[in-house]
């Protein structure tokens, strides 16, 4: 092989591991910013009183029996 003919492959190697590092590291920080930009789940729901869970187990509970019984 010709010189030349090894300097453009190399080069053209060299550019397309360039670019393929580019596009890597440009997906990583629009990931990155997608996930700060999305609120936490956990924070934005309060916390239930035991009143509400006890609300919620009657619910649930006649659910149960109004399907066993149809």
């Amino acid at each position: 092989m010709d010189a030349a003919t090894i300097m453009v492959l190399v080069l053209c190697a060299g550019v397309a591991a360039l670019l393929t590092w580019f596009e890597i590291n440009s997906r990583r920080n629009d990931a990155r910013e997608k996930q700060r930009s999305t609120p936490d789940p956990s924070g934005l729901e309060p916390l239930q009183t035991e009143g509400q869970i006890k609300e919620g187990q009657i619910k649930v509970e006649s659910n149960t029996r109004n399907k066993k019984a149809a």
